[in-house]
Order: structure tokens, then sequence, then C-alpha cells
């Protein structure tokens, strides 16, 4: 029977479980954007776990590498191969109080070491 509405006769509506165009075909279409939702999700969660593993990895190669290096021997080392020339003048000059104030120029040269 038809329902009223302020003396108006309306159809009955469908039930609420009954969703519009619940067709098998639509039922299908949603399934499989579904699926494909759920098989991206997982394909970047697998994603995010590679990318941890490889800075874990990375991270404990390069903090074994510094706990094994003697920065300091390095260091003398590299100075030891060099040969640091330097040519300085400094010039104290007057200025109008009568203060004076330095005026220098310098040159320095790096260059490795011949050993002889």
């Amino acid at each position: 029977m038809p329902e009223q509405d302020h003396g108006v006769a309306t159809e009955p509506s469908p039930p609420p479980d009954a969703a519009v165009g619940d067709e098998p075909r639509e039922r299908i279409d949603r399934g499989i954007s579904d699926f494909v939702r759920r098989a991206v999700s997982a394909g970047l969660e697998a994603a995010s776990r590679g990318k941890s593993d490889i800075v874990r990895v990375a991270t404990t190669e390069v903090r074994s590498w510094l706990d094994k290096l003697d920065l300091d021997t390095e260091i003398i080392k590299a100075l030891s191969k060099m040969v640091l020339e330097v040519k300085a003048e400094i010039r104290f000059r007057p200025t109008d109080t009568g203060k004076l104030v330095p005026d220098a120029t310098g040159e320095m040269k790096i260059k490795p070491r011949q050993d002889r």
C-alpha cells in the first residue's frame, strides 16, 4: 500500500539493507577494486619493510667502519705526506689617530712531499 505524505501518495522506499544497483556485475567490480586496494597496500608495506632493512644494514656497516677508524692516525699520515710552505709579510702602519694597524699579506702553498 502506498505511503501518504501530506495527502500525496508515494511509493514505499526499499529496505535499508538493499543497496541501489546491487547487481552481480557491480558486486564483482567492488570485489576487484577491494582486491586491488589490498594488493597495493600489501606492496607498499613490503617496500617499507625492505627500505627499513636496507637502512638498518647500512647503519650497522657505517658504524662498524667508524668504530674501527683511528682518525688521529689517519690525519697524521695525511699531513706527514705534505709540505706546507708559508710566506708572510706583516707591516705596521700608523693611522691618522697615531695607532699602529697591522697590514698582513700572505701566500700559502700545499704540495705533496717529495721523498729524496
